[in-house]
This record gives structure tokens, sequence and C-alpha cells, in this order.
């Protein structure tokens, strides 16, 4: 029977829900404070480069850039999800010997990922850069910036530091990239250089990130498992290991593409001005989105402990209260957007940067859409629901591809945005559904009726 209660569940759940949140919190706030620095400094120096450049040399860096990027995404693993989602059990029952072969195999499916994507960067680019109008110094340029991305780009040791909880560590080593490019940017600002110097900066600055991360790895006394055994056992240990990380990897690339790839279709219809100008304003965009991206990287990890702890109930009031703030921030960006975009654009690049204002606008709406259902993604992941992920971003790119293909006749570049718009959308309302069938078909498995009546609890007779 039902009998009514005020009080002992809510007491009850209040401290999971509250703890959880809390760590959360404390955990956003070491991200946050690396981020807001480097927001700052993002800001900073990409608006150097912008200056220094002026509206066609940024255009080229853009792309250049853009594609380094695209080339990356699609040969990463994602494979801080698989150490986090898979090496939270392993983590608290103290098994170590398995995270560590866990984490080896990660990440040596970075580095495998990092060589396929380089012979796929030279090869890429010679096909792609007649279209973008870039010389053969340029397209070569292009594949080793992208090589150099893609050696760095590995994420098995920023997964370890979360898993740890150590979010700080993970801040420090963000913060160190982000200063050496503001310093580089300054020096090639103050010096008056050009692009290749500003994608030389991008590079070494990536690189440094990548150092750092691992030698806090190796600080905390981790054990990474590369030896032959520990590869062949980590898949046998971690039951859909590798289609987990093989979907994750081709949702993550799928994820970005309207940015990226929008970015080369622009160039391709109007020129690298127009690129570069739909560029800055996807950075804007990003810039808006990024206290959420923080709060996702530091949301995954609680939810993978509560998942190995088979705690459902808290799991959904914690999705539920931070998706609210999330959309009630996205709002607020997107007025501000509206409002000021013009003036961002010139306080950030100058003046010649305000043809942009309609992008920005456009792709603050994108980012908002996403924003409200960022925790989505990371509830899914970790109760290792990839597929359903996977699902939603192959029908947002092909929504994507479609859209570009309808709108680009008549809208020009204006058509990128738009079809942001739609694929954020699509994306979000997939997420959303998923996440709410997992739940309600857990709950009804379970006969856990807590979350639908939350002032009853069950006794028997």
């Amino acid at each position: 029977m039902l009998r009514e209660t005020s009080t002992p569940r809510n007491r009850a759940d209040r401290p999971a829900h509250t703890g959880i949140l809390n760590r959360v919190g404390r955990n956003f706030g070491w991200l946050a404070a690396s981020t807001g620095v480097s927001a700052v400094a993002s800001l900073v120096y990409v608006g150097l480069a912008a200056r220094t450049l002026g509206p066609r040399g940024f255009g080229s860096f853009a792309l250049v850039m853009t594609y380094g990027e695209l080339m990356t995404n699609l040969a990463q693993f994602q494979s801080w999800k698989a150490v986090v989602g898979f090496g939270a059990s392993h983590w608290r029952t103290g098994n170590s010997a398995r995270l560590a072969r866990l984490s080896g195999f990660a990440a040596s499916l970075d580095w495998l990922g990092a060589v396929i994507g380089a012979l796929a960067a030279f090869a890429g680019s010679m096909l792609l850069g007649p279209l973008l109008g870039w010389t053969a110094t340029e397209a070569r340029a292009a594949a080793w910036f992208a090589t150099a991305l893609l050696v760095t780009s590995g994420t098995a040791a920023a997964g370890l530091l979360r898993l740890f909880d150590r979010f700080d560590l993970q801040a420090y080593s963000e913060a160190l990239a982000q200063a050496a490019r503001l310093a580089g940017c300054a020096i090639g600002w103050f010096e008056g250089l050009g692009v290749f110097w500003f994608l030389g900066v991008w590079a070494v600055a990536a690189l440094f990130q990548f150092i750092a991360q691992w030698v806090a790895v190796f600080l905390l006394r981790h054990r990474t498992a590369f030896h032959p055994r520990a590869l062949r056992l980590a898949p046998r240990e971690n039951r859909g290991l590798l289609p987990f990380m093989l979907k994750t990897n081709v949702s993550g690339s799928l994820s970005l593409v309207w940015m990226q790839c929008g970015t080369l279709v622009v160039g391709i219809r109007a020129g690298p001005v127009e690129a570069g100008g739909f560029r800055l304003a996807s950075r804007l965009a990003q810039a808006i989105m990024q206290p959420v991206e923080i709060g996702a990287k530091s949301l995954f990890p609680e939810l993978a402990r509560l998942v190995a702890e088979g705690d459902r109930v808290t799991t959904s009031r914690v999705l539920v209260r931070v998706s609210a703030v999330a959309a009630v921030f996205g709002t607020v960006a997107v007025v501000l957007a509206s409002l000021f975009g013009r003036n961002i654009l010139s306080l950030i690049a100058g003046p010649r940067f305000g043809f942009a204002e309609d992008f920005l606008f456009l792709l603050s709406i994108a980012a908002a859409v996403s924003v409200a259902g960022f925790a989505l993604e990371p509830f899914l992941n970790a109760n290792l629901r990839a597929g359903a992920v996977l699902r939603a971003q192959a029908s947002a790119a092909i929504l994507y591809g479609v859209l570009i293909y309808m709108l680009l006749p008549g809208f020009g570049a204006m058509a990128a945005a738009f079809a942001s718009i739609a694929a954020a959308l699509i994306v979000t309302f997939q997420l959303g559904v998923s996440a709410v069938g997992f739940l309600a078909g857990r709950l009804s498995r379970r006969g856990n009726i807590a979350l639908i009546l939350p002032r009853a609890e069950v006794t028997d007779g």
C-alpha cells in the first residue's frame, strides 16, 4: 500500500542528491576557474590573430585551423569517456590492474587513430585544397597542422584525471595551453607575423597540454599498461568497450560537423573572408557554451559513479536540475547576442568583422539549444547507451547536409547557420526522448515509483 509521508524519503534522498551536486559544483569550480581565465585569454588571442591577419588572412587561418580540427575529430576515439564510463567500477572496487589495462588500451587507440588520421589529412588536403583555393604550400601546411593536432589529441590522460577527481590538475594543464597561445599570439601581433606563425602557436600549445596531462597522471602514480597481453585483456574485462569507443568516436565527430564543415562550406561558397567571419562567430558561440561544457565534463564522472552504484532516482534528479539551469543560461546568452552582437565582434576582432553579426546571432541560438540538453549525452554515455547518442548525432548530420544542399542556393553562407539550428534541435530532442525512455523503462522494471510520486513510500501490508 502507499502511505503518505512528508519527510522521511526527502531526508533520505537529500544527502545523496546534494552530495553529488556539491561534488559537481566543486569540480565545476576548478574547471571554471581555469576556463574563466582561459575564456578571457581565448577571446584575447583570437582577437589578436584577427586584428593582425585582417579579414582575408584570418579567413585563410580559419580554414586551415578548421580542416585540422575536422581531421582530428574524425580520428579521435573520445577515449576519456571510455576511461571514465568503464573505469568507474574498477576505481570504486580498487581494481588498479584492470584500470591500468583499460587506460593503456584507450591510449593505444588514441595513437592508432592519430596515425590513420594523419594519412587521411594528407590525402584530404590534396582533394579539398583546390575547392578552397589553397596553394600547394597551404595544402601541405594544413596537412602538417592536422597531423600535429592528431598526435596531441589523445584524451585518455584527461579521462584518468577526471576519474580520480583531480579536476585541479586538468585545469592546470588546460591553463598552460591557453597561456602558451596567448603569449604566442601577443608576439605575432607585436611583430606582425603571418598565418604560419599562428598555426605553429596553436600546435605547440596543444603539445604542452598533452604532455602536462600525462605528467600529472604519472605524478599520481597511476600505472598504465601497454604490453600486448594487457591490450588483449582490456576488451574482455570491459564488455562492450570497443563498440562503445567506436560509437562515441562517430557521435563525437558528428556533433561537431555543423561547426567545422559549416566553416569549410562557407569558404567554398563565399571565400575566406566570409569563412573567417563564420569561424569567429562560431568561436564566440562556443564561448557561450564553455561553462556548460565544463559542467558536462564535471558531471559525467558523477553520473558514471551513480550508475555503478545503481542509484537511478538520484541520477534523474541531478539530470533535471542541471538541465533547467542550463536552459536559463542559454536563453540569456541568445538575448545578449541579439542585442550586442556587433559590439561584441567589434570589441574582440575590430570593426572590420561586424559583417559576422548575423552569423553570431544564429549560431548562438544553435548553441543555446545544445546548452539546454547538455546533460543528456553524458547521462546516456554514463549508462553505456552510446548507440542512442550516435543515432541522434547521425540524424542531425544527415539533416544538416540536406538543409545545406537545399538552402545554399537561396541563402548563401547563411545556410550553414540555419542548418546548425535545425541540427541542434534534432539532437536535443532525440537525446531527450532516449533519456526519458531509458529512465521510464528502468523505473517500471524495478517497480520504483519514487520519481513519479516523490512524497509517497511503499510499505508492506
